[in-house]
């Protein structure tokens, strides 16, 4: 038998803690692709990629002559349209209340007609030429009413019909102005100042702005750890471009949705990145990532490599003398990235073997 490496058994603090790895990714809402609602010629582009752009920054502008020239055609059209409702709302009202006098008189000279023939004091010439004038009169008013309702309905049509072509091309013209609807960073840029816009085919992806400081941090845990994995938890998380720097969080989310890479099924823990950890990383930056399941203070702990396993249960090897050692069943609880926790089986201040090589055996 030979001990190559020992350690003592003594109390300390561990970290029951999750290796897993991670990438960083924009938030939803982070990113924003920006197009124009219009076809048009782009006249002027106010950004390249890398550009920093604040909220309400002009992006673009579209050529805009045609859409003024139909504006103001539009417009004659509206006036145009607002005169002749104006002139059918005075004109009728006065025409219908002359009708409605004029039926007034003939209702009245008619009645004293019919009246006067009861004494046979006028001909039936007269009371039929009466009755005449009074059916007249009426089909009139009543030709006037139906169509003053009609031409009313019409001009306010044609009215409303055309304010509406205005508001909608006033509304277009508001398109031909492409401001950035989010402070951020240009990060892509698909046309150039001459070329055609075709609403539909490029409107998704004109201009693309994203804000750096919305980031989380989407960590794969493996399905054989997710049981361990908690919201709330504390994250330390690394990346290549700053070994040094340790970043830290907190789980936000747990999706239950589950992700299948290279055969191995993941679930994603989102941590949002601290503003001021977003000065430093990046999307798409791939991280170590350690989410902390349990902390303990104070209790006994063991190198990990002091845990050894004989027939399926947990042993350590006390040494108790030159060469000489004791194999004691124990009981582990957490364990952490170097140390595990003893619940029984080793005293504080035990020296246990780390490294040792058993008659008959292979070094363990």
């Amino acid at each position: 038998m030979e001990i190559i490496e020992t350690a003592r058994a003594e109390k300390g603090n561990i970290r029951g803690v999750l290796v897993e790895t991670g990438i960083i990714k924009p938030q939803v809402g982070a990113v924003v692709k920006i197009g124009s609602r219009i076809t048009g010629i782009v006249v002027k582009m106010n950004v390249k990629i890398g550009d920093k752009v604040k909220k309400d920054d002009l992006i673009a502008l579209v050529d805009d002559r045609e859409l003024r020239k139909s504006i103001e055609k539009q417009k004659a059209a509206l006036e145009s349209a607002r005169n002749t409702l104006l002139q059918v709302e005075l004109t009728y009202p006065n025409r219908i209340k002359e009708a409605e006098a004029n039926l007034q008189y003939a209702r009245v000279t008619y009645q004293r007609e019919q009246a006067l023939q009861k004494h046979e004091y006028t001909t039936e010439d007269a009371v039929d030429k009466a009755r005449s004038e009074f059916r007249a009169n009426e089909a009139n008013l009543k030709r006037l009413q139906d169509e003053y309702r009609t031409q009313l309905e019409i001009s306010r049509a044609k009215f409303e019909e055309a304010e509406a072509q205005l508001k909608q091309s006033e509304v277009n013209l508001s398109y031909t102005r492409i401001y950035s609807p989010i402070n951020g960073v240009v990060s892509d840029v698909t046309i150039q100042e001459g070329e055609t816009i075709v609403t539909g085919l490029q409107v998704a992806n004109l201009v693309t702005v994203l804000d750096p400081t919305l980031l989380d941090l989407w960590v794969y845990v493996d399905e054989t750890n997710i049981g361990k994995a908690k919201v709330g938890q504390k994250v330390e998380y690394y990346v290549d471009a700053f070994p040094e720097k340790t970043f830290g969080g907190t789980v936000g989310k747990i999706y239950p949705q589950p992700v299948t890479k290279d055969n191995i099924v993941y679930y994603l823990a989102i941590v949002e990145v601290g503003k001021e950890d977003t000065n430093y990383l990046k999307p798409e930056m791939t991280s170590q990532v350690r989410i902390i399941f349990q902390e303990k203070e104070g209790i006994l702990t063991v190198p990990n490599a002091a845990v050894k396993f004989d027939e399926g249960k947990q042993v350590a090897y006390k040494v108790i003398g030159p060469k000489k050692v004791d194999k004691v069943d124990i009981k582990t609880g957490i364990r952490g990235e170097d140390r595990t926790e003893i619940l029984s089986g080793v005293q504080e201040g035990d020296e246990v073997a780390t490294k040792i090589v058993l008659p008959m055996a292979s070094k363990s």
